[in-house]
Order: structure tokens, then sequence, then C-alpha cells
């Protein structure tokens, strides 16, 4: 078993799944879920949990990345939720994330920690996959799916909606979508050597951009058709593609002092 997909939200549960299995980590205990493809077991992470229960800014981030490494997790496709601050991308839309602007501000994002004397640095150059990034695109295309590829998110502390002016700013510095999950899963993922690669679903434009009540909305019903089109991509991915870290540097992205 080397392969996983992060659920966010409206992606708690999948068909099939067997667990919970609960992993012990040096950072706590981790629930997850698998199922079978082609006789080779997938991991399934509910990263709020199975009944949603954990906000964006409480998730034990580095438990559940430590558990993934433990399993023998190598490949990882992360789907995350997403407001869309450009009018081109619209409710429903896939988007693959290539870069991040970070706004988060109380989560621990690193194992390097300094608590076992160990410096190290992390590339981030290129923090999601390549590899990954390019199959899921190819893959789309084959199966005629359009997704949007180059997307900036922006992670937010959470667990409020941003502002308008907020979206205003992070729209000037480039950003693309706003979520409230993706640090530091990229990060973790990156320091433990595994190739992660992330893909926005689009519930809604983001605040200010047509004058909406988030709280009204329902995240979930938004981006249903988007999670069956990402799923079928993935399963194409995990069942057909030859996945290999030679093609991208995950594994080779950390540097100890």
């Amino acid at each position: 078993m080397n392969k996983a997909i992060i659920g966010g939200t409206g992606v708690d549960s999948l068909p099939g799944l067997t667990g919970p299995y609960i992993i012990d980590t040096d950072y706590g205990q981790v629930e997850t879920f698998r199922f079978v493809l082609n006789g080779e077991e997938i991991l399934f992470l509910p990263r709020h949990g199975r009944k949603h229960e954990s906000p964006p800014h409480a998730i034990n981030y580095r438990a559940q990345m430590a558990a993934l490494k433990q399993e023998g997790i190598t490949y990882i496709y992360a789907l995350a939720t997403s407001g869309s601050m450009d009018t081109s991308i619209r409710e429903g839309s896939i988007v693959v994330i290539e870069d991040f602007l970070d706004f988060t501000t109380s989560r621990i994002k690193t194992y390097f920690d300094g608590s076992d004397s160990v410096v190290a640095h992390t590339d981030m150059s290129d923090p999601y996959c390549k590899n990954l990034r390019s199959v899921f695109a190819q893959t789309a295309r084959k199966k005629g799916i359009s997704v949007h590829t180059g997307g900036i998110y922006v992670c937010t502390e959470g667990p409020r909606f941003e502002s308008k002016a907020e979206i205003a700013m992070f729209s000037k510095m480039g950003g693309t979508l706003v979520g409230m999950t993706g640090i530091p899963e990229v990060f973790l993922a990156k320091e433990l050597g595994m190739c992660y690669a992330a893909i926005g679903l689009i519930s809604n434009m983001a605040c200010g951009i047509q004058n909406e009540n988030l709280a009204q909305i329902d995240h979930g019903k938004m981006v249903s058709q988007a999670k069956q089109s990402v799923m079928d991509i993935i399963i194409d991915i995990f069942s057909s593609a030859e996945l290999t870290q030679d093609l991208c540097d995950c594994s080779k992205a950390v540097l100890y002092l």
C-alpha cells in the first residue's frame, strides 16, 4: 500500500471503505480507512474526521501525515474544497494547485521544530509534486474532463471566512483560490519525502466576488459533481499509471545541516 487520498469538506467518505484503522504516531492517533482497487489497498484519510468534527485550525496535521508515512504511503492526492477568486473559475470547477500563499498563524508547520536538535530546511520551489500534477491533467484531458491548472492556493487560518478586503488583497498577490486546510499538509509531506498533489474543488466564489452570504451556500452540494470527476481521474491514475519518484524531487527536498 503506497497510495492515499485525503478528503476534505464534502468528501468525508467514499464507497466501499473498510475501517476505521487506528494508527498511533508520535504526534497522536489517526483514524484512517481503506478500499481495494484492482487488488491493491488504497488508504483514505478524512482530514476533518469521519463525522467532520475537526475544524481546519485544530486538525492534527503532523499526526495525519506521519500516519501516512508509517503506512508506507508515497503518493497522495489531497482534495481541497475552496473558494475561487478568479471569475473565470466558477463553482464546480476543478483546479490543479501549483503554488501557495500561507496566511495561517497558529499551526505547527514542521517536524523540524528543534526538539531533536536536528536543523533542516525544505525546498519549496515545486511544493506540489510536478509528476502527480502532470499525470492528473493528462488523465483529465484523456477523459474529456475540464480542469484548470496553475492554481495559486491561499491558505487562511479559519474557521471564519475571509473578508472582502482580504480577498481583494489575496487576488492582487496572485491568489486564485482560497481555503483553510492545505497548509501545513504540503510542507509536512515534503519533509517526509512523499509525493503530494492538491486538487481544488470550487464550492463558491470568494467573499465579495458576488456579494453573497457564504454561510447560506450548500458547499458540499456545489462540489458534488466535481468530486465525482476528480475521483474518476484519481482512480484511473491509481489503477493504471506507473508512478515513480524518479520524475520529481519530492524525495530530495530536505537540506540537513
